[in-house]
């Protein structure tokens, strides 16, 4: 799942509101509309210092008061308190101060810190209905844009042979049961914990993904039901704290880990169903930021190498498509954010985290792929970016072209040019960020990192226009307090002529229109920027507007989803395009989300599954949402799936209606 990275660092999303909080920006806004009550009954202002240390920096007389003027919540940048310690907020466990313990006890003593658990209503894996069965395909919708048929797209243009048509999924997201099996608790598992009491203080509240889709233990009917709309390829996430629950890389493997992914990429290729596995979507073992840091110390290199050693020995021969990382940039980040920022170790502050971050991964990343090669994996591996390459909102104004590059290099080139084209940084970074900042490559580093990639990968759910600072770029980047240093740009959502670049989606994704028109322009840049044999569209979707807040006894209306539906039909037209048209070489495509899941901040009311989940009802029925149907048949039509002929008879007779 991607965030927007210029304006946001960090999203706080719960069902009565939105928070969004941007290390980055001087303001962003909370939405009231979420509540169902009057805006003037749900409004107010927060303050949120941007240098937390603990949790108890927050006051509640300090930051919050209620107005009856304003109709949404604002969030500013403040000056740290020096308020006392609040021992009713937990905040993360300080560097250092958990030893290394990797008996049971030390287990226990982690999950100690995250405290009570839900307890799945689901304990054991679900062996599913043979085949399962579809439900009639949807009626046509009217006006027809809404309801575009794939052989009404581009009829005489077919996605290459072997082309990879899948849905997309992490573990943190979908599985659930975030205590069974001996696993260990992750990052998420703490923050979410740490962020509800936060907001307890101001009547808010967001539920951790404990039980969520249960996936962990509903993933044969899973695989089977993407199996039986013609899905041909999953990209889904291994849990590191599953595998490690301790994450270090002396710390005892958890076998019941091991062989359960073992059995889910066993029931993906019984299912005809390629399983594409990353090895870290975001959700570190909480043990490592309580050790060293995470991701801020170079102790982490080691640890994730021998982490994917252990993975791709376990694992290899059954899985071809590997990446390393999910959207390092977004990743990193957060690191500078509070609660991520509690746990820092020595040298690295708030300002710094995301760049240091940025130096440590890369050479992760790079220890992998060397691992991959010198332990000859079968297969391909590299990592996915996130972002666009946007348009200058005033075309002929320098001063945005400039904002283009910038955006480009600190969203996708931070990661991108030192494995595709350099070896090193982009020189806009280098230019900006002294080298307390962001670490300099040595010789032998950059010669390390560049070419560590097989393919190219992007998740791009949408393109947009960028522009320069109002104080003018050159002035951004010498003020290092500018709210916009240091990438020094501006993202833009509407025309010069005040239009929006594209349909909106739920407000609780408010970095999300659907804008098709400029997916071409996009794939052309991340064609010419960084080169590679092949290019996987790895994650596109869009959440319906309110959908979230729909109940189950609104079923049909839920499963009504014409916007996101036609999201995917015109993103895949003009997918078909940049393959024909512009000579792209976008081998696989995969549309977010393989269902309704834990938007990580955004909870469960940001919906960009393709089906619905139930999560009222303790066995957390599935339905297909007319997305769901529209992009199998879209599918058939460009003739994408080779094993169509093995497809069920019901799902043949959906493809003449």
């Amino acid at each position: 799942m991607y965030l927007s990275l210029s304006y946001t660092t960090l999203f706080v999303c719960f069902y009565c509101a939105e928070v969004v909080y941007s290390q980055d920006a001087s303001r962003t806004i909370l939405n009231a509309s979420r509540t169902g009550l009057p805006s003037s009954d749900v409004v107010g202002s927060i303050t949120i210092p941007t240098t937390l240390t603990s949790v108890s920096n927050i006051e509640t007389s300090s930051i919050f008061s209620l107005t009856s003027s304003a109709s949404s919540i604002i969030i500013t940048a403040a000056p740290t308190s020096t308020a006392s310690s609040n021992p009713s907020i937990a905040p993360f466990p300080p560097v250092g101060s958990i030893p290394r313990d990797y008996t049971p006890a030390g287990l226990s003593r982690l999950w100690d810190l995250i405290g009570p658990v839900e307890i799945p209503p689901i304990t054991t894996t679900v062996i599913p209905q043979t085949p399962i069965a579809l439900p009639s395909p949807p009626p046509a919708l009217y006006p027809p844009f809404f309801a575009v048929t794939p052989k009404d797209i581009l009829p005489d243009l077919k996605f290459p042979k072997g082309f990879l048509f899948g849905v997309a999924s992490a573990a943190y997201q979908v599985e659930g049961a975030v205590k069974d099996e001996g696993k260990g608790p992750s990052v998420w598992d703490c923050f979410l914990r740490a962020l509800d009491k936060l907001l307890t203080r101001y009547f808010l509240t967001i539920l951790p993904a404990d039980v969520v889709d249960l996936h962990y233990y509903l993933y044969k009917e899973d695989v089977a039901r993407i199996a039986a709309l013609g899905i041909n390829s999953h990209s889904f996430s291994i849990s590191w704290a599953r595998i490690f629950p301790f994450g270090a890389a002396d710390s005892p493997v958890n076998q019941e880990g091991i062989d359960h992914y073992a059995d889910v990429i066993a029931t993906h290729l019984k299912s005809n169903v390629t399983p594409v596995v990353t090895l870290f979507h975001w959700d570190p073992p909480l043990a490592l930021s309580a050790y060293y840091g995470g991701f801020a110390s170079p102790n982490i290199v080691d640890d994730f190498i021998h982490y994917a050693k252990t993975v791709f020995t376990a694992y290899n021969g059954s899985v071809h498509t590997w990446y390393t990382f999910n959207e390092p940039q977004v990743f990193c980040s957060e690191l500078g954010s509070f609660p991520f920022n509690l746990t820092l170790p020595n040298g690295v502050n708030s300002s710094n985290a995301q760049f240091q971050c940025s130096y440590y991964l890369l050479k992760a990343h790079a220890g992998a792929v060397k691992a991959f090669r010198e332990m000859h994996i079968t297969g391909e591996i590299a990592f996915k970016s996130a972002d666009y390459v946007g348009m200058p909102w005033r075309t002929n104004n320098t001063e945005d072209v400039d904002a283009v590059e910038r955006h480009a290099a600190f969203g996708i080139g931070i990661f991108a040019d030192p494995v595709y084209t350099t070896g090193d940084w982009p020189q806009i970074l280098k230019d900006t960020l002294p080298p307390d900042y962001l670490p300099r490559f040595t010789e032998e580093e950059s010669k390390e990192i560049l070419g560590e990639s097989d393919f190219f990968a992007i998740d791009a759910y949408r393109t947009y226009w960028n522009t320069a600072p109002p104080e003018g770029i050159g002035a951004c980047v010498k003020n290092l307090s500018d709210p916009l240093w240091p990438s020094c740009n501006l993202e833009v959502m509407v025309d010069l002529n005040g239009w929006a670049s594209g349909p909106a989606s739920d407000p609780l994704t408010p970095w999300l229109q659907a804008t098709p028109q400029f997916l071409r322009t996009s794939f052309k840049e991340y064609h010419r920027r960084w080169p590679a044999p092949k290019i996987y569209f790895s994650e596109f979707g869009f959440t319906q507007p309110f959908e979230g807040l729909r109940t189950p006894a609104e079923l049909s209306q839920i499963t009504e989803d014409p916007e996101r539906t036609n999201y995917y039909m015109t993103y895949l037209g003009e997918l078909l395009l940049s393959i024909h048209e512009d000579g792209i070489p976008v081998e696989g495509a995969f549309a977010w989300a393989i269902m309704d899941n834990a938007e990580w901040n955004s909870g469960l009311s940001a919906r960009f599954g393709i089906q619905y989940v139930n999560y009222s009802s303790p066995n957390l029925e599935r339905s297909y949402k007319r997305s769901a149907f529209a992009l199998c048949k879209f599918m058939a039509f460009s003739e994408t799936l080779q094993a169509l002929k093995n497809s069920s008879r019901l799902f043949q007779q959906h493809l003449q209606n």
